[in-house]
């Protein structure tokens, strides 16, 4: 028994169908393109997302690439809900912790935006009926980096996640779980003949090998799973 596109499409909520998954920064030319009915191949948020990247650069004092705390500090501006939790802990490892994060399942309704929290629009030049899509490809762009195809540096945005998430926050449909599924073979299989798997830094999705863990060895408590 092992994971399959299955698992990662009812326990992930990856989808099985869709369009290609690539990472590509494309070219001016690309971004202008458009199809015989005048609609672009790449939706203009995407502009967005590349001209946000370059504000952060521009203020990162000589940075070259762009991490995941600064994307996220530059699209939201409101008050965090959660603080950064202490690397550093002395708890029993083998014991359940006294408190978690796990969201209730209740989604609460959105809350107006703030004129601190719309500046992002005003700074990019965003209009009015295309906010919620760059906000939600910005987002999207944060999640592809994050969880579903981390690489060696999970701290970064890449920008070659743009042109995906932009099609994303228009509706349409990319097959993740085949890369995915890829993903995690490939890792696990650089782990096994590694000459130290324990200090192997092969870097996958992980949470979705422990999901399907959860799932199928129910013997598996929730917090040896976690840790």
């Amino acid at each position: 028994m092992s994971i399959s596109l299955w698992d990662l499409h009812e326990i992930g909520g990856l989808p099985i169908t869709g369009r290609f998954y690539d990472e590509v920064i494309p070219n001016t030319e690309s971004l202008n393109r458009k199809d015989h009915k005048g609609v672009p191949y790449i939706p203009h948020i995407c502009r967005y997302l590349f001209l946000a990247y370059h504000k952060i650069l521009q203020d990162s004092k000589g940075k070259s690439r762009v991490r995941m705390t600064a994307w996220i500090k530059y699209w939201y501006r409101g008050p965090f809900r959660y603080k950064k939790s202490s690397r550093k802990t002395v708890r029993n490892k083998s014991q359940k912790p006294k408190e978690d994060s796990d969201p209730s399942g209740i989604i609460a309704a959105a809350l107006k935006r703030t004129e601190e929290e719309e500046g992002v629009f005003e700074d990019l030049g965003i209009a009015d009926e295309d906010m919620d899509r760059a906000y939600l490809a910005a987002f999207l762009a944060c999640w592809l980096c994050k969880f579903v195809f981390p690489k060696d540096d999970i701290t970064l945005i890449r920008p070659g996640v743009f042109k995906v998430a932009s099609r994303m926050a228009h509706g349409v449909s990319f097959s993740l779980a085949v890369p995915v599924l890829a993903s995690i073979y490939k890792g696990l299989n650089d782990i096994s003949s590694a000459d130290d798997p324990g200090n192997c830094t092969t870097v996958l999705p992980f949470h979705y090998v422990y999901g399907w863990l959860a799932a199928y060895v129910p013997s598996m408590k929730r917090d040896q799973v976690i840790t």
